[in-house]
């Protein structure tokens, strides 16, 4: 059974094409040096990390360049913030988990405040090289590079079935043989998968949107909590603490979330067929010709 997926004539989806990112990148990276606050961080690193899985999609139906650059000029500057990130999100998960009082958890704070500002100066350093008048000079090609095929183009939809199609197996992956890296490259998967459907199939992003989102949420925590765990453990050893009360208490939030990730994934409640459904007809997209495919890489 197929969805029917109403796109209204002349209906303009919500600005999102890889020229408003590239934009917001600018616009993100402006605040992130005036403040260095964690949500500015999360933002810059959320649009560098849409107009790299963009630049990854229109690779494939227009080879170019272009996308090779945008890639290259970003990498340093995206891990970068990626670990910054991740030290800021420890110290909010430490502090929602244990009382003030604890003593792992003070010696976990000390370290963090000394690993974070050791992270932010890697950061400021690499968002001093990123060059903006090439990104901005790039800003402008991307726009009629990208708009090579049209929105909601069985193009796109080939290619967003595609990253459907293997981010399904990544969480079978996971489920069957769980780990740490299992599901951290089940997140990243449902990440390609919704940054394709939610830029170039806007209209039909729209019916998978809250289940994404929510989904994205809880994988999301899930490796802020894998990264704690790894912290918790290096930290109380070099105490001579005992951690395992705090390892309980993680592994114990973790299974919460990956409870609710199984329920909407894992059989008669799956997301997954819901999401196929909404392609135009599987077997007209696999008689279309598959577009020119450059070498996939790492968002």
């Amino acid at each position: 059974m197929v969805q029917t997926i109403q796109i209204a004539p002349g209906a303009s989806p919500k600005a999102s094409g890889l020229e408003t990112w590239m934009r917001r990148v600018l616009t993100h990276a402006d605040k992130v040096e005036e403040t260095w606050d964690a949500d500015a961080i999360h933002d810059l690193r959320v649009a560098l990390r849409r107009c790299r899985t963009m630049a990854d999609a229109l690779s494939q139906v227009n080879p170019d360049p272009l996308w090779r650059k945008l890639k290259k000029a970003t990498r340093a500057l995206f891990h970068s913030l990626g670990a910054l990130r991740d030290t800021q999100m420890d110290r909010v998960w430490i502090k929602k988990l244990w009382p003030a009082r604890e003593p792992l958890r003070l010696r976990l704070l000390r370290e963090l405040s000394s690993r974070e500002a050791a992270q932010r100066d890697a950061a400021r350093r690499s968002l001093a090289k990123f060059d903006r008048k090439d990104w901005k000079r790039w800003s402008r090609k991307a726009s009629s590079k990208a708009e090579f095929f049209p929105v909601e183009s069985i193009v796109f939809q080939r290619l967003a079935l595609a990253s459907l199609n293997e981010c399904v197996a990544l969480f079978e992956q996971a489920r069957k043989r769980p780990s740490v890296t299992a599901w951290h490259r089940a997140r990243i998967g449902l990440k390609r998968f919704r940054y394709v459907s939610e830029n170039f199939l806007p209209h039909r992003y729209e019916a998978w949107a809250a289940d994404v989102k929510r989904l994205q949420d809880l994988l999301g925590e899930v490796h802020d909590l894998d990264v704690l765990c790894v912290d918790v453990r290096k930290t109380a050893r070099a105490a001579d603490l005992d951690p395992a009360p705090s390892i309980e208490t993680i592994q114990r939030e973790r299974a919460t979330r990956l409870n609710e990730v199984a329920e909407k994934t894992a059989g008669a409640t799956s997301v997954f067929p819901v999401w196929r459904t909404g392609f135009l007809s599987l077997r007209s997209l696999a008689a279309v010709p598959a577009p020119m495919m450059a070498k996939r890489r790492t968002a």
